[in-house]
């Protein structure tokens, strides 16, 4: 398709899937990770607590309502805003995240965070409810990654993940731009139709596709476009300046360009039926 920071984007002729290359190995992601948390994009996110509470309580209010009883993990939980949104509801909840430095500090604010890859994680339990948000994009196997973690829910549970939509229109608009395309943070880009293709062939039900919101300030969102679209960031910058503090200091759902998915585990006797 294009190149972009030194990485081709690379279209998929079978399934569309569009992804970088070379892929980075699982030790460069770990380590940009950790280098983000500690003094990059993400701390600058993690340190948002506006932003960050927001985002996960309109998150929670998308699942809670479809939610079966029982504990809840979230997979990738940075430094905990979402599993501290659920808790606070009085859920039974836990984080899993591979980042030391986003570890310590959720576990710093007394929360049960799990340190380590999805690969090396072995749950003592099921759950009623799985979520990974901006997570999946950063993954080098999508497809293992989902394989995984609804082999943790019981029957009936539900999963729930976002991914940036590269059919939307904020990607279309802002072309090579647009600032989801950002290697070697996200790997792999997704479509309506490939997410729901990966969900399916998974075996899991009930997919629910729709278009995801994200509640931002303006100044974060000039912080963020100064760092992966700075053409755009005086814009954001300007708007902050001449508005009040009550209309930059408030979070405004944006269209980003991201689709919330939902997905049932089959029950026990469905899944029976279709055996």
């Amino acid at each position: 398709m294009f190149e972009k920071g030194g990485w081709d984007f690379l279209r998929c002729g079978g399934c569309g899937l569009v992804s970088i290359s070379p892929l980075p190995t699982l030790e460069e992601i770990e380590r940009h990770h950790d280098e983000s948390y500690s003094d990059g994009g993400y701390a600058t996110f993690a340190a948002a607590a506006t932003v960050r509470t927001a985002i996960a309580s309109s998150r929670l209010d998308t699942i809670e309502p479809i939610a079966p009883d029982g504990p809840w993990l979230d997979v990738g939980c940075s430094t905990g805003a979402f599993v501290a949104e659920v808790a606070a509801r009085g859920l039974d909840v836990e984080g899993l995240e591979i980042s030391t430095v986003a570890v310590e500090h959720a576990r710093a604010r007394g929360f049960t965070v799990h340190q380590g890859a999805v690969e090396d994680f072995v749950p003592n339990r099921d759950y009623a409810v799985i979520t990974a948000f901006d997570v999946v994009e950063h993954l080098r196997d999508p497809v293992d990654f989902i394989r995984r973690i609804q082999s943790w829910l019981r029957p009936g549970a539900i999963l729930a993940v976002t991914v940036p939509n590269m059919d939307s229109f904020a990607a279309r608009a802002m072309g090579r731009s647009w600032f989801y395309y950002a290697p070697p943070d996200h790997l792999h880009y997704f479509s309506p139709k490939t997410a729901e293709r990966l969900f399916r062939s998974l075996a899991l039900e009930d997919v629910s596709i729709r278009p995801a919101y994200k509640p931002l300030t303006l100044g974060y969102a000039a912080e963020q476009l100064a760092h992966f679209t700075p053409p755009l960031a005086p814009l954001a910058r300007g708007l902050s300046r001449i508005l009040p503090a009550r209309l930059t200091d408030y979070p405004w759902p944006m269209p980003l360009g991201e689709i919330f998915v939902t997905a049932r585990r089959a029950s026990t006797d469905e899944a029976s039926a279709h055996g």
